[in-house]
């Protein structure tokens, strides 16, 4: 704490002290980053006795865990506020009673027409469907199919999130794909789905992905055993009348707390979960508290 405060001068508030403090918060990150390098050098072990090279290590990682735990605390209370953000924008409009377009809830959770290798790690928000989206592959985020660079597809169709396990394009073999993942997104309260069911449209859609040819690291096209690829597709939208009865149609089965629907389709090898906002919100909030309490985030009421 010293050293920070030293290099800061006297008087510093607002915007400088927050521009100050990430200068050296970052000049830190370095210095630890160098000093890790070092004690990994060979030349570096050689030199010590053991005892001494062990000393060494001891105080770098009391340093860096110091950092971390910074970072981390910075990292929770981001994801604080994301969630009170997806709350507030769940709700309808007071003046218009209208609710808010998908494509609000589909920003908040990861950028637009983009795909993972424009989006870094920070930008984007899969937890809050499910922890394990966040370590994929390839992301392509309300792409058409047909542009897809690791997808050789005619199709135009744009899923709103389509995930694959692996970056298909860095392939060495046909054992490229091990799963592959639909989000769908629909306007919260929703309940006209005339045109299309959204049950049936990811189906549609994995049919599409699977149907097409993948991309090898060179850019030549493989056909991988698409009919074997397990496939996961979340349809993130409210739980209303009619979404009830075509969850019960495609005879999908209620969740435990009654706020969404789960099955199997073995002829797509599809398992698809039907997630409302309400538990959308409250399992996010609550794989989260644990970390919010320990930072004494207060946990807003609600779903």
């Amino acid at each position: 704490m010293d050293e920070f405060i030293d290099r800061i001068p006297p008087g510093t508030k607002g915007l400088a002290l927050e521009t100050a403090l990430h200068e050296q918060m970052y000049q830190k990150q370095r210095e630890l980053k160098r000093e890790s390098h070092a004690l990994m050098d060979e030349n570096t072990k050689a030199a010590l006795k053991p005892e001494e090279y062990e000393a060494k290590v001891n105080d770098f990682l009391e340093r860096a865990n110091e950092l971390g735990k910074s970072s981390l605390a910075e990292y929770v209370a981001h994801r604080k506020v994301i969630l009170e953000f997806l709350e507030k924008s769940l709700q309808s409009d007071p003046d218009t009673g209208k609710y808010p377009l998908e494509e609000i809830i589909h920003r908040i959770i990861y950028p637009m027409r983009t795909t993972s290798d424009d989006v870094p790690y920070e930008q984007q928000n899969l937890w809050i469907i499910d922890e394990r989206l966040s370590y994929h592959g390839f992301l392509a985020s309300d792409m058409p199919l047909n542009t897809t660079t690791v997808l050789a597809n005619d199709s135009n169709s744009r899923p709103d999130l389509m995930i694959f396990d692996r970056a298909l394009t860095f392939a060495e073999d046909d054992a490229a794909l091990n799963s592959l993942v639909v989000v769908e997104f629909k306007k919260p309260d929703r309940s006209d789905y005339r045109k299309e069911d959204p049950v049936d449209q990811v189906y549609r859609l994995i049919r599409e992905i699977k149907s097409g040819h993948f991309k090898d690291k060179t850019g030549r096209e493989i056909k991988v055993q698409s009919d074997r690829i397990p496939a996961y597709a979340y349809v993130i939208c409210d739980t209303t009348k009619e979404v009830e009865i075509i969850a019960q149609n495609k005879g999908l089965l209620p969740t435990p707390d009654q706020l969404g629907y789960y099955g199997y389709n073995p002829n797509l090898s599809a398992y698809v979960e039907i997630i409302s906002y309400a538990k959308l919100l409250r399992d996010a909030k609550k794989r989260n508290r644990i970390l919010f309490d320990k930072l004494h985030l207060p946990v807003t009421s609600g779903p």
